[in-house]
Order: structure tokens, then sequence, then C-alpha cells
């Protein structure tokens, strides 16, 4: 059994979709191992796929000098999201199958400078499992986010959605999948 470290800023109602989206997840793709972050606070659709900063040379034209630059940084492969460890509330991990994998168990958020953001591959985690990314405070914010992180046989595909309480809660924003397939989720 799945439980999410929910607490009392979360609105109810948003915290049945998430636990809806879960559950279907873990149905339809059979994970061998899943890991949810709770997050301080909503966040946006541009965390996802978000390597962190990297440094860049930055060309002036002139030979003389050259600076460096820190810039945000979106790489082909898929990194974990550079989430300060202190936005972190809460990092539970499930193994639904026994599996000798000593890399999931390691806390996913830890405390490094951003160079080393940028080497962290999600795909070195697990071979068959999912990492999911719930925001907090929903019930202020009438909002809430969830990214979902999927890994199957080391291949990474990536969503996020935004839930919205505009009388009744709704999905209102879908990046890396169709509203219509959240959707069915839903309702499955």
């Amino acid at each position: 059994m799945i439980n999410i470290k929910f607490d009392n800023t979360d609105d109810n109602d948003f915290k049945e979709i998430v636990e809806s989206i879960i559950r279907n997840l873990i149905l339809s793709l059979n994970p061998m191992e899943i890991a949810i972050v709770r997050i301080k606070n909503w966040f946006d659709h541009k965390w996802l796929n978000y390597s962190g900063k990297a440094i860049y040379k930055y060309e002036t034209g002139r030979s003389a000098m050259i600076p460096l630059v820190l810039e945000p940084c979106w790489s082909k492969e898929i990194k974990i999201p550079p989430f300060n460890p202190n936005r972190v509330l809460s990092e539970t991990i499930y193994k639904l199958f026994e599996t000798e994998n000593p890399k999931f168990e390691e806390l996913l958020h830890v405390s490094q400078n951003s160079n080393d953001n940028v080497k962290r591959n999600i795909s070195e985690l697990t071979e068959n499992g999912i990492c999911i990314w719930i925001s907090s405070n929903s019930e202020t914010n009438k909002q809430g986010s969830v990214m979902v992180y999927q890994i199957q046989n080391s291949e990474v595909s990536t969503w996020y959605v935004n839930i919205e309480d505009k009388n009744g809660w709704n999905i209102t924003q879908s990046k890396g999948i169709d509203k219509n397939t959240v959707q069915s989720m839903l309702t499955a």
C-alpha cells in the first residue's frame, strides 16, 4: 500500500486526484520502485526536465576575456530535478518487488552545488520505476502540481500537470501528456 505523506495544508479533493493518478500509474506500469517527493508549495511546469544551472562561456567577441555565466539548463538526458532540499517536505521510497538496487534507496535531493546537479541522471536510479513530485499547500493556493518521471527499461518519459480549484478541482495545464489522458486516470 502506498501512503502519501499529505498534511493539513492539502485540500482533500486535490489529495484524491493525486492518489487516483498514482494508483493508475502503478496499475498500468507495474513499476518495481516508486519514489514520492512532497515539495513545499506549488511549482510550475518549468521544473519538468530542468537539470539545474550550468556554467557556460559567454562569447563577448573580444579574445582577451571570456567570462563564465551560470544559466538554467534543460539537457536531453533527464536529470533529477534540482529542488532545493529545504523545499523537500518528505521523500518516500517503495519497492513493490524485491530488488538489489541500493541507488534507489539514496535521497533524491541532497545539498550540492549546481555543477553536481547536472550530473545526476534519473535513469541511473532505476531501470523500472516512477518518481513523482507533488506540491503542498493546495488548500490555500487553490492549486497544486504533480510531476512524474517514468523509467522503463532505462528509457525516461516525463510529464507535468497543474490542478486548480476553479469551482471544483480540474486539470488546467499539462506538459508532456495530454490532459484527457490524465483525466482518464481519474475515472478509471
